[in-house]
């Protein structure tokens, strides 16, 4: 079995930062066949890891644009456009392009015009051929140029369970993420399984709020108003919890929309008061 690099997140209970630990593990031949190690690779020589953060509704496998084009230095072309609209942070795909290459901004390029040009945020030279951008939230480097977070991980280059990044920015409301962790070493590229992550940043904060304000008040029926708010928050937090850990990624979003309303109406500061929703 080949490598299948593992990886998961959790958000700061500001809902701004960001940690990714490294779940890969040493190679073991059975109970860990794709960790690191022979027969598979380790963490020495890999040329380039991140991870990407694609929402519910757009995962990897949702083109929102193609056409075709090519790409010199940090400029891309889309010569002849196909469908969809190119933007500013699309993950951009096709043959020998580097993976992980992002734009980051229209240069004579409107989003669908023949022979728009973008920059991108990784000098290359690439030929004509199909290229296609997919949306992605989020993409934190592993293993770059300037960044090596395996290099001083405990165990080293057949590392066990460690902090890979820690508190990185995160601008992203609550929901459903499909996490994308990509290791490539000699121009092999190894990927984990799909893999969802669930966050409810705000809507926890929401909650906690009221709470706050339900354990300084004082007039009876502000206290029962407040006591059915967290009661009502408490439900939706724990229905979504179970639809989503049983795989039910549409009932947890119907619950996820209706409890950031619910959330809105009954919170003085926005939802979680952080109006990241």
């Amino acid at each position: 079995m080949p490598l299948i690099p593992k990886i998961s997140a959790s958000i700061s209970g500001t809902c701004t930062k960001i940690t990714l630990v490294e779940e890969t593990k040493p190679y073991n031949v059975t109970s860990n066949p794709g960790g690191w190690g022979f027969p598979n690779i380790d963490t020495a020589g890999i040329t380039l890891a991140y991870v990407s953060f694609y929402p519910l509704i757009a995962p990897p496998s949702v083109v929102n644009a193609s056409g075709t084009g090519t790409i010199s230095g940090t400029v891309f072309t889309d010569v002849a456009h196909l469908s969809g609209t190119f933007q500013v942070g699309q993950t951009l795909v096709g043959l020998g392009i580097a993976p992980g290459t992002v734009i980051t901004a229209l240069l004579t390029g409107t989003g669908s015009n023949n022979g728009g040009t973008y920059q991108v945020n990784i000098s290359q030279t690439v030929t004509s051929g199909p290229i296609t951008g997919i949306s992605v939230v989020a993409n934190y480097y592993l293993k770059n140029s300037t960044v090596d977070v395996y290099a001083t991980a405990p165990g080293a280059p057949t590392p066990y369970t460690f902090d890979a990044l820690v508190d990185q920015t995160w601008s992203n409301p609550d929901g459903i993420y499909q996490l994308d962790y990509t290791v490539i070493r000699n121009g092999i590229i190894f990927k984990n399984k799909k893999h969802h992550e669930l966050f409810l940043c705000n809507l926890c904060n929401c909650k906690d709020a009221l709470i706050a304000r339900l354990v300084k008040a004082c007039d009876r029926l502000e206290v029962e108003k407040l006591k059915t708010q967290v009661d009502q928050m408490e439900v939706f937090i724990y229905g979504i919890q179970s639809a989503f850990s049983c795989g039910d990624f549409t009932t947890a979003t119907t619950l996820l929309e209706a409890a950031t309303k619910y959330c809105s109406l009954v919170s003085d500061c926005g939802c979680g008061c952080g109006g990241n929703c």
